[in-house]
């Protein structure tokens, strides 16, 4: 293949019979794999052995799924990659089924032969497999109460997929009408488009038009939530974790310190938030700022077009921070196939990256020359750079990195391309407009999202001791919420303490922390890498290659993150501060507010 911006999926199998035997391999791995059932206290040797067949069925696994996944993509109207696409699905759940045996098994192994079992040198790759099962022990119940609650799982997961249904598929909501008197479709999709209009008319009424039905529907929404908490504080009790938020903690590779940590030094520093809020005002030519104004980008610059061309040297200016080896691998997957470019008719929307253990990463695309689009490649490649260095350094057991670090290399780069432009920008205009969407992001991702976490934990919390909470209970949380983390410069309409009930993420209970933790993370990382620390940015490629061999905060703690304590957090409210200052400054002439 030339064409240079597609992907060659022949790099993965060169041709259908090359895939035919591959997946035949895969099921003569899983058919082995099941005859280790019932041996693995026998010996370290059958432990050995069953690890090692494992090991190659994930690899064979990997490459057959993302083949099948990205020729899928490519074209999601081809009857013959939809065919194998569902045909791999199926293998994956099969391959899931036959190894679901190994963690439990080894759950019921004493702790001593297992230690015993890992002084075997052989067993090294496992190791952290292994400690993470037995970790875990004192959570696991019986198998008689364990096959109770898979088998209630589907319920339990009932309330989110009636919310779900009942808000995307059910909920009209009114029409708007735009400055022109022309009728606008409101929905779900086009919120978030019609709340940053210059329009301050066509803002309000979608907002008024989007909290309308929950409002309307606020008691019945209220259940399905109040269900989904109850089931997770029940099991939380049952597997004998302290709270519902030490159970999800736990299971993210965190802590409740952390969570409490976030919560504590955010709140010490929601005063740079009202700042920028009042900043905000200002510039919207207001006293105070409804929280319909909140997400107009008051300095938007016309976003001017850039060529896919002009794209990859802007990020491989924007990232040479990181370093010759760095940049030179990013050339390489420009110009070797990694990307899939432009949109095409039937290709995927959106854009991702997808690692290929023993290939390369894919990058997905649907470039359409917006500036938006040069920070999407930066993101994406991030990405792509953790996964190469992770699958080049560690097995396929160790490769993968939790969520808890998922985003922290491909938000490093997003910053570090921020920085760049903003720096080169020498249009006031322009430059204000770049340091608005900068500020924007870390608002949206560490301050909002803790303002979930925030609530989220008074709600699980309020039900572990008893409470009966009610909608109006909720809503005045949730509303005290927004008056504490917007400001003084903010009016706090009234329809906006109904939001907590169009955030689709508290059905994943205690998931949104990870967003501002990670948003954290990623701008002490970029911070210290646009200081020049000498060796830093060696010691950061070095932990994108630990993969998932070494827990998350101890992954951190490689790169001077320490999501524990107070001083890391500091260190982004005093970036976000820097950023607010500068743009003050723009504003006004050169003199502060």
């Amino acid at each position: 293949m030339n064409n240079k911006l597609e992907w060659n999926l022949n790099e993965i199998f060169e041709n259908e019979e090359e895939l035919d035997k591959s997946i035949k391999r895969l099921y003569d791995l899983i058919d082995k794999i099941k005859t280790y059932k019932g041996k693995l206290s026998n010996s370290v040797d059958e432990m050995v052995l069953c690890y090692e067949n494992l090991e190659k069925a994930l690899e064979l696994h990997e490459k057959i799924y993302g083949y099948a996944m990205l020729r899928y993509h490519k074209d999601m109207s081809n009857q013959e990659s939809i065919k194998l696409y569902k045909k791999i699905e199926n293998l994956t759940t099969q391959f899931a089924e036959a190894e679901s045996f190994i963690s439990p098994e080894i759950s019921k192994i004493e702790d001593k032969k297992l230690e015993e079992y890992l002084k075997d040198d052989r067993m090294k790759p496992y190791e952290k497999s292994i400690r993470d099962i037995m970790k875990e022990k004192k959570h696991i119940l019986s198998e008689e109460i364990e096959s109770v609650l898979a088998k209630y799982s589907e319920i339990f997961a009932s309330s989110e997929n009636t919310y779900d249904i009942f808000t995307n598929t059910e909920f009209e909501f009114p029409d708007i009408v735009d400055d022109d008197g022309k009728k606008l479709k409101m929905s779900s999709a086009m919120f978030s488009q019609y709340l940053m209009s210059k329009s301050e008319n066509v803002r309000k009424q979608a907002f008024n038009s989007m909290y309308s039905l929950y409002k309307k529907h606020i008691n019945t929404i209220t259940e399905l939530y109040l269900a989904r908490v109850k089931q997770k504080v029940i099991s939380s009790k049952l597997r004998k974790y302290e709270s519902s938020l030490d159970f999800a903690t736990n299971n993210d590779d965190s802590n409740v310190k952390v969570y409490e940590t976030l919560l504590n030094e955010v709140n010490k520093n929601l005063y740079l938030n009202h700042e920028y809020i009042k900043l905000k005002a200002k510039l919207l030519k207001k006293d105070k700022v409804h929280m319909y104004d909140v997400y107009v980008n008051t300095l938007d610059a016309q976003d001017k077009k850039i060529e896919y061309d002009e794209a990859k040297q802007i990020v491989l200016n924007g990232l040479s921070p990181m370093g010759e080896d760095y940049i030179n691998k990013l050339k390489y997957a420009f110009d070797n196939n990694w990307i899939d470019v432009y949109t095409k008719e039937n290709k995927m929307s959106g854009a991702y990256s997808m690692g290929i253990y023993g290939v390369h990463p894919f990058v997905l695309l649907n470039y359409v020359n917006s500036s938006r689009d040069v920070s999407t490649i930066a993101h994406e490649l991030g990405h792509s750079m953790h996964s190469y260095f992770a699958s080049k350094n560690q097995n396929v057991i160790n490769a993968n990195y939790t969520i808890m670090v998922a985003e922290v290399a491909s938000t490093v780069n997003e910053i570090l391309l921020a920085n760049y432009l903003i720096n080169k920008e020498t249009d006031k205009q322009k430059k204000m407009a770049l340091i608005n969407e900068q500020l924007d992001m870390i608002r949206a991702t560490l301050i909002r999202q803790t303002m979930f976490a925030e609530f989220e934990k008074q709600v699980h919390s309020r039900i572990e001791l008893g409470e009966s909470l009610t909608s109006q209970i909720l809503n005045d949380i949730y509303y005290k919420l927004v008056e504490k983390y917007f400001g003084e410069s903010t009016i706090v309409d009234e329809e906006i303490k109904y939001e907590w009930a169009r955030i689709p993420h508290f059905y994943t209970c205690f998931y949104v922390y990870k967003y501002a933790t990670g948003v954290t993370s990623a701008i002490v990382i970029a911070s210290k890498i646009l200081s020049g620390e000498k060796g830093y940015v060696e010691k950061y490629i070095n932990m994108l290659s630990q993969g998932g061999s070494k827990d998350s905060l101890t992954l951190l703690r490689m790169v001077d993150v320490d999501l524990e304590k107070e001083e890391t957090y500091k260190i982004a409210f005093k970036y976000f501060e820097k950023n607010l200052e500068e743009l003050k400054k723009l504003v006004n002439g050169g003199s502060s507010i």
